[in-house]
């Protein structure tokens, strides 16, 4: 995360803990950054030098009219007006860290060959609580190079259970062997 990113996330994160009110802007800002991933033209538009502030402006009003709180409507002008639109996906990458330090909870992505069932999400979910004192939000990706097992991340944490992994370290071990 760029020293911008976490300086821009911070003023709207101030904001959002001064006005009681983190939950409604982050879900906002989520559905500002989710259009703009969903519609590359729209994130193109807003980074083309050859418009000018008031005109991305205007587009921005119109596009995200249904954007119900002020501060999120405010912040996206602050960062068209500071030449910082570039920047939006780190800023709020930055953000929702704040937001989910927050409320205590930690992202969890976990990768397996086939999609977890509910019993298995929920059984990793509360162990990966336990482990980090927290809330675990789990996303589960589908990675059918693993053959096996699964590679759970956690913040810049790795457990690689993945039958993959254990095949290496087996190769590795057979080849610092000595033959006699």
């Amino acid at each position: 995360m760029s020293l911008i990113g976490r300086k821009y996330a911070q003023a709207l994160f101030t904001v959002a803990i001064e006005k009681n009110q983190v939950e409604e802007i982050f879900s906002d800002f989520t559905m500002v950054i989710d259009l703009l991933r969903s519609e590359k033209d729209l994130m193109n538009l807003m980074l083309t030098p050859s418009l000018n502030s008031e005109e991305k402006k205007g587009i921005l009003s119109r596009v995200f009219k249904s954007i119900s709180n002020k501060y999120v409507k405010n912040y996206l002008m602050i960062l068209v007006d500071k030449s910082r639109f570039e920047n939006i996906m780190e800023i709020y990458d930055a953000f929702r860290a704040m937001t989910n330090e927050h409320n205590n909870l930690v992202e969890a992505h976990v990768l397996t060959v086939v999609p977890l069932d509910e019993e298995t999400r929920a059984s990793l979910e509360n162990k990966l609580a336990k482990r980090f004192n927290k809330k675990v939000v789990l996303e589960n990706i589908i990675d059918e190079s693993l053959l096996g097992g699964a590679v759970v991340y956690v913040g810049d944490q790795v457990i690689d259970g993945s039958i993959k992994n254990q095949l290496s370290q087996m190769k590795t071990q057979m080849n610092s062997l000595r033959l006699h």
